[in-house]
């Protein structure tokens, strides 16, 4: 096995054992979720760029979260796992916004639930 392909089988197990670990301290809130884009008109400054530093375009599994959860926490939406790595305009401060990379039409069709979310923690 390459070095490099060790690395990242590595990096993956330190993961599921980061986020089995804290699901057992998890919390879970009633939130509004919405959807955007990593695209110019929806994001400010380089869509691509998160409020994390992180290149997030071509990613299905980053949220942007409200500003009393750190970045780099995992949360569960809907029985799907994302990471925090983005921040909502303040006036959407306690929103949780999940991003759909480029596919605009997948955003629209989520629009805006009322749904539980589980603040797993951090990795």
């Amino acid at each position: 096995m390459k070095l490099r392909s060790l690395r990242s089988l590595l990096s993956a197990l330190a993961l599921v054992a980061a986020l089995t670990a804290s699901a057992a301290n998890a919390e879970t809130i009633t939130a509004t979720v919405t959807a955007y884009n990593t695209v110019p008109a929806q994001t400010s400054g380089n869509p691509c760029e998160a409020a994390s530093t992180d290149n997030i375009c071509g990613r299905r599994d980053v949220v942007a979260c409200p500003r009393d959860i750190p970045l780099g926490t995992w949360v569960e939406i809907n029985g799907r796992r994302y990471e925090c790595l983005d921040r909502t305009a303040r006036k959407y401060d306690g929103r949780f916004d999940i991003s759909f990379d480029k596919d605009v039409q997948a955003a629209l069709n989520w629009g805006k639930r009322r749904l539980e979310v589980t603040i797993l923690g951090s990795s």
